[in-house]
């Protein structure tokens, strides 16, 4: 059965998404965040919705929760400041299933090295995780490719959130790449449009 049917609508009445919370929808409490994003979102929204006085539980699949903030040295401020307010955390653990039970949830969590799975009850589930591209307008123009030379087009090209939803770093850093390499000639696959530093370490000579 997959894991979440979004046909059944008593089911997917009970899963939210970040979107959502950014809306005002009231999300029931208790309610189960699984963040499979790893970066600030999922942290984030535990926080707020605990403030808020909801019943949180935080589930990832990582070590420790929003995992990547270890590279803006975030992470043990972010994991503390929720466990300080009373969020309970489930590290190491996925979610293997959710059934609609009545009025709410159970929710399979499964550790990801025993494969041991624990029922959890919730009255909701807040899925934080992929998200999908933007990209209708590149594939639209893709389909007129046809067109592009009479238009004067030479190529277009999809980027940023477009390509790939990442951090607003990530369509920066996207965006004023695509700038410096436009009208840049193509490289070969193997090359790459910047330099780098090569460090070669020689014996020292026998003088």
């Amino acid at each position: 059965a997959p894991l979440l049917d979004t046909s059944n609508a008593t089911l997917a009445a009970k899963v939210f998404t970040p979107d959502d919370v950014f809306a005002g929808t009231p999300i029931p409490s208790p309610v189960l965040i699984y963040d499979d994003d790893h970066y600030y979102m999922g942290g984030a929204l535990a926080e707020a919705l605990r403030r808020k006085g909801l019943e949180v539980l935080l589930v990832t699949p990582a070590t420790k929760v929003s995992e990547f903030t270890d590279m803006t040295m975030e992470q043990h401020r972010i994991q503390s400041g929720l466990h300080k307010l009373g969020v309970q955390v489930f590290t190491n653990t996925e979610i293997a299933a959710v059934h609609s039970v009545g009025s709410g949830l159970i929710v399979g969590l499964k550790n990801l090295y025993s494969d041991k799975v624990a029922p959890q009850q919730c009255q909701s589930v807040l899925m934080v995780t992929m998200r999908d591209p933007s990209d209708a307008l590149f594939m639209a123009l893709q389909e007129r490719e046809a067109e592009w030379v009479g238009a004067g087009i030479r190529s277009v090209q999809v980027l940023g959130d477009a390509y790939g939803p990442g951090t607003v770093a990530a369509a920066v850093y996207a965006g004023h790449r695509a700038a410096r390499e436009l009208d840049a000639p193509e490289l070969p696959l193997d090359q790459v449009p910047f330099k780098r530093e090569l460090i070669a370490i020689e014996p020292a000579s026998a003088d």
